[in-house]
């Protein structure tokens, strides 16, 4: 957890170096990488197994 910790303040501190210019364009890429990544679905399976019915 403290490794988990250190990594997020150490990114911290590199973007708050950073150009405004440069967070909004790293940030633009972000977006579009998620937009990707949610767009695809998985397929469906063809032949889903089913669970007979409780009688």
């Amino acid at each position: 957890m403290k490794q988990i910790h250190a990594r997020k303040v150490e990114r911290r501190k590199q973007l708050a170096a950073l150009p405004v210019g440069e967070k909004l364009r790293m940030l633009e890429e972000m977006l579009a990488s998620a937009g990707a990544v949610s767009a695809s679905c998985p397929p469906k399976l063809a032949n889903p197994i089913r669970r007979p019915r409780p009688v």
